[in-house]
């Protein structure tokens, strides 16, 4: 019985996964989660590359960032009357958007 619960929560998640990277291909996540199963290189990397890698994981992890900023944004717009979320959210929105710029001239269009 076990063993079927965790075969069905591994489609699940796979199946999940495969939806953000086909959702997404513009963002940081989609391209992470599209790249999970590729093999492992080490070829040489030029400087620009090592820098752009930097890049393309701080903003990932800035996209998750602006998600939850977003989401509070939302939920409180509905309960308060002033919303500090929101002034957090167009910054992180803007920011995101610099490091989506500065990733590509790193990484090219990939």
């Amino acid at each position: 019985m076990r063993k079927l619960i965790i075969a069905a929560l591994a489609v699940v998640a796979i199946s999940l996964g495969c939806t953000v990277a086909s959702a997404a291909p513009k963002h940081a996540l989609g391209k992470v989660a599209s790249v999970v199963a590729a093999p492992v290189t080490h070829p040489k990397r030029t400087l620009k590359q090592v820098v752009g890698s930097v890049v393309f994981a701080v903003e990932a992890g800035n996209d998750v960032v602006l998600a939850g900023l977003t989401a509070l944004d939302k939920g409180s717009a509905m309960e308060l009357k002033y919303n500090p979320f929101h002034y957090l959210a167009v910054a992180d929105g803007k920011i995101d958007a610099g490091l989506e710029y500065v990733e590509q001239y790193f990484l090219g269009s990939n």
